[in-house]
């Protein structure tokens, strides 16, 4: 099946209390190809789509890249998680996709002739498409403000994202996008807050769609906070778990209160000569604890 001859079929809202916009799949009993309506953000297209066990995809022209959330493609070879703490590109080297025998959901970038070599003002990463203008971005001292000083007066950003619901409402899926800006540090963290309404326990993987200065990246930390060495990760690449995860059912380990087990981690941006912003664009896909396999 030509993806050029798929229409739209995975339903889109914005009545989610946390922002954003809802996309409902359904993971175990839908058709055979659902599709999502598409959107261009910094010069690429980004959509959803969720394939049936077997299913065949023919992609149009572009540069691909593919990030799995659930289940597993055949072609290319590849689940929702590389091996712990290392580092994999999602380049798709042809212009087939095959799903797995379990079916697969996944996000598909696509860039163009146009798209930019690097990412300089924040007016690029506007969104466009269906129901775009709930996609809002905001600085994190304007997110994070009322509970640290440490985000204050620093060049980076987070959007309202991306809900994908299983047809039973269980968010599955949030798909964070934030900005970074040259040596901004996000600060170290492990996610050990109780769960809420508001954040929900998940298990992380971030995806680079644009590497600003190609030396930003994850690092670890001890308990104090202290950072360990950053790993760079380049455009299309994702990171395996910072989670712990049984090794048996291969399932995100939590802690008593309901949090997924991290150490302490974090993003470090870059930094280089050029007198130009060069932003770091990610998608952070913060996977249900019950939907996420390593």
């Amino acid at each position: 099946m030509l993806i050029t001859d798929l229409e739209s079929n995975i339903h889109i809202s914005n009545n989610n209390h946390r922002g954003g916009l809802d996309l409902g799949i359904r993971l175990n009993s839908g058709p055979k190809y659902q599709v999502s309506e598409k959107w261009t953000v910094a010069g690429r297209d980004i959509r959803f789509l969720c394939l049936a066990p077997h299913a065949f995809l023919e992609l149009d022209e572009g540069i691909h890249y593919v990030k799995v959330m659930t289940g597993r493609l055949a072609l290319p070879d590849r689940g929702c998680f590389a091996e712990p703490f290392l580092i994999r590109n999602t380049l798709v080297s042809g212009r087939e996709i095959v799903a797995g025998s379990e079916g697969a959901s996944f996000a598909l970038l696509t860039e163009h002739e146009k798209t930019p070599d690097n990412l300089n003002d924040m007016n690029q990463m506007q969104f466009y498409g269906a129901k775009s203008e709930e996609l809002k971005w905001y600085s994190f001292e304007e997110r994070f403000g009322r509970f640290t000083e440490f985000f204050d007066g620093k060049d980076c950003h987070m959007m309202d994202g991306l809900h994908l619901i299983e047809e039973g409402g269980v968010e599955f899926t949030y798909v964070n996008f934030w900005t970074c800006g040259k040596g901004v540090n996000l600060s170290a963290h492990n996610h050990a807050g109780d769960p809420s309404d508001m954040m929900p326990a998940f298990a992380e993987v971030h995806w680079v769609i644009n590497a600003g200065t190609g030396l930003g990246g994850m690092f670890r930390a001890n308990d104090e906070g202290v950072m360990g060495r950053v790993d760079p990760l380049s455009r299309g690449d994702e990171h395996g778990p910072y989670f712990e995860f049984d090794k048996t059912s291969r399932k995100p380990e939590l802690r008593e209160n309901g949090a997924v087990k991290y150490g302490w981690h974090g993003w470090q941006g870059g930094e280089n000569n050029s007198k130009d912003q060069q932003y770091d664009l990610v998608a952070a896909f913060e996977i249900h604890p019950d939907y996420a396999l390593v």
